[in-house]
């Protein structure tokens, strides 16, 4: 995902995260899965990093797949930033 604006999904545990890879990878989306970065939360967990653009259908997948976000974050150059709604 280089060069393209990526956000960073953090759910709430380590069996959402495995679910919703799972889940992305059978429907052909790119993602990485990631550490939670130090500065979104002190917890040794993992999330997802997708291309901005994908965003709306990745959030479509987890809803109707029962996955709860915990955060969403926007990387920046200077770090993450929380990405809401109103910005899709």
């Amino acid at each position: 995902m280089k060069g393209k604006e990526t956000l960073v999904f953090v759910l709430y545990s380590i069996h959402d995260v495995m679910k919703a890879e799972f889940t992305l990878k059978d429907r052909g989306m790119t993602y990485d899965v990631i550490p939670v970065p130090k500065e979104l939360s002190s917890d040794c967990g993992m999330a997802l990093m997708v291309s901005c653009d994908d965003q709306s259908e990745v959030r479509k997948i987890f809803d109707r797949n029962n996955l709860k976000i915990k955060g969403a974050f926007l990387k920046t150059p200077n770090g993450y930033e929380e990405w809401t709604d109103d910005r899709d």
